[in-house]
């Protein structure tokens, strides 16, 4: 049953993103939760420079650093359509990963941006302590050269 339930959650708050609404998506993170955006473009710089190695390099920690992001998120107009949720794990020690396409909308009813992205999140009762998005992070820094060559 609470699998059911972070589902509909995750779903409810990435609709209300849709909708530039950001707040509720915050209020499922920790104080101390880190957010990892791979790669090196705008979104991972925004607060720190990610490290290059195998370890997550964390570039967004706190509940403050985490909410840049999601304001610029919002600002920036992304869609994002979820495809699938899975949900692992007891309430305490839950795992998510949730598999979306995302977009800005274009001129003439084309994208300006477009990706496909894995969010995997770990929580607890409710609340994440980390979340590391996975996406094809070449098309961010693409998206990036193109907005400051316009």
């Amino acid at each position: 049953m609470y699998k059911a339930v972070a589902r509909a959650m995750i779903r409810r708050n990435i609709e209300k993103m849709n909708h530039g609404h950001y707040r509720p998506a915050l209020a499922m993170f920790t104080e101390d939760a880190v957010l990892t955006f791979p790669g090196d473009n705008s979104w991972s710089r925004l607060c720190r420079t990610p490290n290059p190695g195998r370890a997550a390099s964390p570039t967004h920690r706190g509940r403050g650093e985490i909410e840049k992001f999601l304001v610029r998120y919002t600002e920036f107009g992304i869609q994002m359509k979820v495809e699938d949720i899975l949900v692992k794990g007891p309430p305490w020690n839950m795992r998510v990963a949730v598999r979306v396409h995302d977009w800005i909308a274009g001129p003439g009813g084309t994208d300006a941006y477009a990706n496909r992205a894995v969010l995997w999140a770990n929580l607890s009762w409710g609340k994440i302590r980390s979340q590391e998005d996975y996406e094809d992070t070449e098309r961010a820094a693409a998206y990036d050269r193109a907005s400051v060559d316009s």
